[in-house]
């Protein structure tokens, strides 16, 4: 086959064509992300983002883990989470957070794969539990507790000797 068969055959073309077409709404998907939260929050409030994050849902709602693909955003002041289809919110003030890990099980179910759980004080005061599969989940445990965590737990300043 020459140059010019390669050319006429336009099955590679089918094939190109799909795969820029994916590309394409990726990056559209990507971007319209985007947009959503830099219009909900300022951008100096907003520490890391991330894209394609799998939220399991609140250990208090009935049945087993959900399975929402979103983005989750660390802000100033807690954590912000937003699915990308459905209606699913999730906002959790970094003074309620009170434990974040990584385990393998949430909802008493093993996820078999290491995800990262955040315990936290719901409205009223009761423990609740989300979990989420986060790429990069170090990095993400390690800027939660030095931006939200690290700050609850600041040690007083010895009082000076006047004299």
């Amino acid at each position: 086959m020459n140059a010019l068969e390669g050319l006429t055959n336009p099955n590679w073309l089918v094939f190109a064509l799909i795969f820029l077409g994916i590309v394409f709404y990726l990056a559209y998907m990507r971007q319209w992300e985007t947009k959503r939260i830099t219009d909900k929050f300022d951008k100096q409030d907003i520490i890391i983002t991330s894209f394609g994050v799998n939220y399991y849902g609140l250990e208090s709602e009935p049945g087993g883990p959900l399975r929402s693909a979103g983005a989750l955003v660390l802000l100033k002041d807690g954590i912000y989470y937003r699915a990308r289809f459905a209606k699913r919110e999730l906002l959790i003030p970094g003074s309620a957070i009170t434990y974040i890990g990584v385990s393998k099980v949430h909802k008493g179910k093993d996820l078999h794969q290491g995800v990262v759980v955040l315990q936290f004080l719901n409205q009223d005061g009761k423990e609740e539990k989300a979990a989420f599969r986060i790429p990069y989940p170090a990095q993400w445990v390690t800027a939660i507790k030095g931006n939200l965590l690290d700050k609850k737990v600041q040690t007083p300043e010895k009082p000076r000797n006047a004299g």
